[in-house]
């Protein structure tokens, strides 16, 4: 797709993910089981600090951002953790919450390339950066349910609770259930609520078509953290495809609105907030390059002399 703006144009390259094999993958042309992720002023861009999570935490680290913990030999550096692999998006082969009520099998090695990171409970968070400055912010309350002390919570989650409920699995809650205690037969206190799943994205998520932005309206003391982390964090992109470039980062907020950051993804699906400020750094840049052209050709054109006047 083109856009023009008087002698400006630019063009916009449509972004897809599929699934393959169980994977859920990006790509560049759409297909039949594709979903559009919306529009990019370039077809791709990678660098160090989101191509591996444990560059990005070391990256993170040296320059004094918070960070989850993490490790990979060694006693545990935190009591509650879950299991991650270093490259991949979408929350794909993350493994837990694991701790006290819900240990992880001693006799079960870390496959290549995966790692334990301390596990913070608290909301979900992803932010949009563009040229490192945060424009869109989305932060999500887990799903949860509650007890009504005469049913399971399997009994509970089978039960629509009016026309527009449906009945949920919890197939994919039951170690976050262990991890705090309870199982899907436990009958719980009327009103105690369990949290059901921790991830950005979980099978409970109901399609939705509202702008969940939060960041004109985010408390000052959350969004100093993400502005400062995004400048760092801007600064480790490769010169040669630093400007111009959209990131998230991914986090968690705490009951104390501590920002915990977990990763940076270079091909996030595009959030509409994104647009305005991409297409106003896109265009003035091209207005820019323009403007470097006809200064060229006007040199060209009327060379300076360099014999004195007369």
């Amino acid at each position: 797709m083109s856009l023009q703006l008087g002698e400006r144009k630019v063009v916009l390259f449509p972004r897809f993910v599929t699934e393959e094999q169980g994977r859920i993958v990006y790509q560049r042309d759409m297909s039949a089981d594709g979903n559009f992720i919306g529009w990019m002023p370039y077809i791709v861009k990678s660098w160090a600090l989101s191509n591996d999570k444990r560059n990005f935490k070391d990256y993170a680290v040296a320059n004094g951002l918070r960070v989850t913990a993490s490790w990979s030999e060694g006693p545990a550096l935190a009591p509650d953790y879950i299991v991650k692999p270093a490259v991949g998006s979408f929350g794909e082969g993350i493994r837990g919450p694991f701790g006290p009520l819900a240990p992880l099998d001693p006799t079960v090695a870390l496959a290549e390339g995966e790692f334990f990171e301390q596990f913070i409970r608290g909301r979900s968070a992803k932010a949009w950066f563009w040229n490192g400055q945060p424009v869109a912010l989305e932060v999500l309350n887990p799903p949860t349910i509650a007890g009504d002390g005469r049913r399971s919570l399997r009994e509970i989650a089978a039960q629509p609770r009016g026309n527009f409920d449906v009945a949920l699995n919890l197939d994919d809650s039951v170690q976050i259930l262990a991890w705090q205690g309870v199982d899907l037969d436990s009958v719980l206190p009327a009103g105690t609520e369990v949290v059901l799943d921790y991830r950005y994205m979980t099978p409970y998520d109901r399609v939705t078509v509202a702008n969940r932005n939060v960041w004109p309206s985010v408390a000052p003391e959350i969004a100093g953290q993400f502005s400062y982390a995004g400048q760092l964090l801007y600064r480790g992109i490769d010169a040669a495809v630093q400007r111009n470039s959209v990131f998230t980062l991914d986090a968690v907020i705490d009951a104390e609105d501590r920002v915990w950051l977990l990763e940076m993804n270079s091909h996030p699906m595009i959030h509409p907030s994104v647009y305005p400020h991409m297409l106003a750094s896109v265009f003035d840049d091209e207005g820019q390059a323009d403007m470097h052209m006809l200064s060229d050709q006007q040199a060209v054109a009327s060379p300076l002399s360099s014999g004195p006047p007369a």
